[in-house]
């Protein structure tokens, strides 16, 4: 429970998407690759959580009582694990997820190891040092990570080739994951601000916060139906466009209350609509 689970659908959902992506453009697909790229990432992902937690606990954020520890069971706070315990617990999954990219490289190449280690800096950089989530600039790192590198990577890893397409057919991912950690930054502005920690959110304050939060969910639409009209993403991907219901019933929730949950909640939408996006793609390939 340590590596918060449920948030693996964000991840699933990116490499995933990826991986139908790759199959739309060019008709390739290896699923050895594509369990070991989804074995990886989420090793890494599942890393970035434990040690977030790890840092939080030391800098002082994560206490007794914080928000955090409100809907689930923090390993520190509650005792479970010590501080090293959950360190050196976040490193062997941190050094887990770099071996499944050791092997992917052995078939692949050695550039399959640099995108890796990408990720790994902007794992650290998030709540270590020097900490990107408590200098405003948590949505971008969570951006570029789920909405650029894990396509860009997958799917190089996939059909041996980068492509700039994959990033940009990301855009629609990356900004309702940023959605998720919004939420959750918004739930918890007030105590972020009482231990010193300045999200982007808590800078603009809650007003303009929900604005930030529903402009990155209106966008992923927007975006979705440019990439479609421009060709670089099938029509069948406006599938997706059937979770705008879900996206606004979200956004009516919020406005009346940040509700405890609100990450999972978010998270909610990126699974659905990363689903139906990844089957409007692979509709897109056969129909191609």
């Amino acid at each position: 429970m340590a590596t918060r689970p449920w948030s693996f659908v964000m991840t699933a959902v990116s490499v995933t998407g990826a991986a139908a992506y790759a199959y739309f453009l060019v008709h390739v697909f290896d699923p050895l690759l594509y369990v070991l790229t989804l074995a990886g990432v989420v090793l890494l992902h599942a890393a970035a959580n434990v040690l977030n937690d790890y840092y939080d606990t030391v800098r002082g954020v994560d206490v007794a009582g914080a928000p955090t520890t409100l809907y689930r069971q923090h390993p520190i706070i509650a005792g479970i694990m010590s501080p090293r315990q959950v360190r050196d617990y976040g490193v062997a999954l941190l050094t887990a997820g770099l071996g499944c990219a050791m092997i992917i490289a052995a078939i692949r190449q050695l550039l399959v190891v640099f995108l890796a280690l990408i990720g790994v800096v902007l794992l650290f950089t998030y709540s270590g040092p020097p900490g990107l989530k408590y200098r405003a600039l948590g949505e971008l790192g969570v951006f570029l990570s789920w909405g650029v590198f894990m396509w860009v990577g997958t799917f190089y890893v996939l059909t041996g080739n980068l492509s700039f397409l994959a990033a940009v057919a990301g855009i629609p991912v990356g900004l309702l994951v940023a959605a998720v950690l919004t939420a959750n930054n918004l739930r918890d502005i007030e105590f972020d601000l009482s231990r010193g920690a300045k999200t982007f959110v808590a800078l603009i304050g809650r007003s303009k916060g929900l604005y930030f939060y529903a402009g990155e969910i209106f966008s992923a639409y927007i975006s979705l139906a440019t990439l479609a009209l421009m060709g670089v993403v099938p029509v069948s991907s406006l599938l997706a466009f059937m979770t705008f219901p879900q996206a606004y019933k979200l956004l009516r929730v919020f406005k009346a209350k940040i509700p405890e949950a609100a990450d999972p909640m978010t998270a909610a939408l990126v699974r659905s609509f990363g689903a139906l996006y990844t089957v409007g793609m692979l509709m897109g390939a056969f129909l191609k």
